[in-house]
């Protein structure tokens, strides 16, 4: 049976590969190495409602899974922002003073 490359990674590398790879996305996934499962782990550091990891065997599997899923989270992100319209405050104004504004714009 063919080990794989995690197989014969060593905790102490794992988390230093983990710790690289979550800085090389400026910190918008927190990326983990769980050495009993032999998987990297990677959460979104941008939609805490998320709940299921992206996994992978290898750095590239996880680089990979990430970048597949990425765009359809920063846009579920995006819409949860709720967009308020702008607020029309209504400005009084005098019949006189309507009138003059009236005639200037002739």
């Amino acid at each position: 049976m063919a080990t794989s490359e995690t197989d014969v990674l060593s905790n102490e590398t794992g988390k230093l590969l983990a710790a690289q790879l979550q800085e090389s996305w400026a910190g918008r996934w927190q990326v983990m190495w769980q050495p009993w499962s032999r998987k990297f782990r990677a959460f979104p550091a941008y939609d805490m409602d998320v709940n299921t990891p992206v996994e992978g065997r290898t750095l590239r599997e996880l680089w990979r899974n990430v970048l597949n899923v990425d765009p359809v989270l920063l846009c579920a992100a995006a819409e949860a922002i709720p967009a308020h319209p702008p607020t029309a405050v209504p400005v009084p104004v005098s019949t006189d003073l309507f009138m003059q504004l009236l005639e200037v714009s002739r």
